[in-house]
């Protein structure tokens, strides 16, 4: 048990670092081609990757055998993922700051907590409900743009982040309520299979050229690689092996691991304010971890008397 637990975090881990680098490797192609150009190519990076391990562990197999009844969840999740990843690089490609971006999508868990409750009828703490205050306050004082009117309160692109932690709390339940019997191989498969083939439309569309500087070939292909591939398969491995609330702790440090990769590559840092709200939300997201690790230990014990 103790080993599994460990091979949890260890995943977890790889997959925070992973999302950390995703975040600046799309933010500097970005700042060189369109959005559409870019989700593109990197999903096309993404197919093929992943197409490929599929077929060598077998997965085509394994797919033939998910009962009819259970197709509908495919394009479901491929229609959640066309707008959370449209939301989630809309949001990088608006907001100058990487680190910010970051520490403003711990505002998943709070999301995710809150659809449980809803949709799964999960048990709620106490605990939870402090954490989803300070992860609110966090949130906002991060967003905070130094302006005191209304309509300039926010940074350019905090609604898209809202949006986007909101359509992967949805998928999330989904997937913990629904097919938690599918592998990591063909959720993160039919992840990028829909992806390719809305960003193929759009690109199609929308693009007349398609030329691209080698800088933004590179950092696209390394996104395409961490994010679609990397980053999606390690965080299923470790909900293999542990609850989702321990990994969330540990994924709220994006923000943290950002900004040192970001300086490197910008020369930029966040705002204080900024930062000091991504630590308050960091915080809040601990404590809701606690408070729903405490209700698992809870339910645990009740099972067994």
């Amino acid at each position: 048990m103790q080993a599994k637990i460990v091979k949890g975090y260890f995943y977890t881990i790889l997959a925070t670092v992973a999302f950390s680098n995703v975040y600046v490797f799309s933010k500097a192609a970005l700042n060189e081609i369109s959005l559409p150009q870019f989700l593109f190519l990197m999903c096309s990076v993404g197919f093929v990757i992943n197409l490929a391990i599929l077929a060598a562990k077998g997965g085509f197999t394994t797919l033939s055998k998910v009962p009819r009844t259970m197709w509908w969840i495919f394009p479901t999740l491929g229609f959640l993922e066309i707008f959370t990843v449209s939301t989630f690089y809309a949001a990088v490609n608006a907001i100058p700051q990487p680190a910010v971006t970051g520490f403003l999508g711990n505002l998943f868990p709070l999301f995710t907590t809150i659809m449980g409750i809803v949709f799964l009828k999960e048990r709620f703490s106490l605990i939870e409900t402090a954490g989803i205050i300070i992860v609110f306050t966090g949130a906002l004082l991060t967003s905070f743009s130094g302006n005191l009117t209304l309509k300039d309160f926010f940074i350019p692109g905090v609604g898209l982040v809202v949006l986007n932690c909101l359509g992967a709390s949805i998928a999330t339940v989904i997937v913990r309520a629904k097919v938690n019997n599918l592998t990591p191989e063909i959720l993160s498969f039919n992840r990028t299979f829909w992806l390719l083939l809305f960003f193929s439309a759009w690109v199609i569309h929308t693009v007349t050229s398609f030329t691209f500087t080698p800088g933004a070939i590179t950092n696209t292909i390394i996104a395409g690689i961490l994010d679609p591939v990397l980053a999606i398969l390690l965080v299923y491995k470790a909900y293999q092996y542990i609850e989702a609330s321990r990994g969330t702790i540990i994924q709220s440090t994006k923000g943290i691991i950002i900004i040192p990769i970001a300086f490197l590559i910008f020369g930029t840092l966040p705002l204080p304010h900024q930062v000091a709200g991504g630590v308050i939300a960091m915080i809040g997201v601990a404590i809701i971890g606690l408070g729903q690790h405490t209700v698992n230990l809870r339910r645990e014990n009740g099972s067994t008397k």
